[in-house]
């Protein structure tokens, strides 16, 4: 058993999910089932501490600014400025997608980290979030293990 490999491949995939199956079967040349089951526990792993993680981040973030804005409106100060254009693409990529996109989006295109969060910005009030998160990257570690035994080239 080569607990390196299995570490590094389960850290990726808790964080940068899209490349942990071209590591370890073509970095580290482990089989296709222990590196579906691997980065499927990371990937769960990383959903579950950043989903978590997140929903505080947020509840925290919204508490500081509605202080400031209370300390603004007091001494008569113009409020903070709301949408921005990076505020712009992430509403439009959640009326485009919706729920089911984001989530596919957070366990390929978009890191764990970030993806969790952005669904917790927009989706923590509905139960079924995370669960279809996970999900979704129980799908996904299943696809990118097939397309990753295919292409051995990719990871070496």
């Amino acid at each position: 058993m080569n607990w390196t490999a299995y570490i590094t491949v389960f850290l990726t995939a808790a964080t940068k999910f899209l490349f942990s199956p071209f590591l370890g079967i073509n970095g580290f040349s482990l089989s296709a089932t222990e590196t579906f089951f691997i980065i499927c526990t990371g990937g769960i792993f990383g959903t579950i501490v950043f989903y978590s993680l997140g929903t505080r981040l947020i509840n925290y973030s919204q508490k500081k600014r509605l202080d400031k804005i209370k300390k603004l409106k007091d001494k008569g100060k113009p409020l903070p400025k709301i949408m921005t254009k990076t505020n712009k693409i992430i509403i439009k990529t959640k009326h485009i997608f919706g729920i089911w996109g984001l989530a596919f989006l957070t366990a390929t295109i978009l890191s764990i980290p970030i993806g969790s969060v952005i669904c917790v910005k927009f989706y923590r009030h509905k139960k079924s979030t995370i669960f279809i998160i996970l999900f979704f990257v129980i799908i996904n570690s299943v696809i990118l293990s097939f397309i990753a035994s295919l292409f051995p080239s990719i990871g070496k």
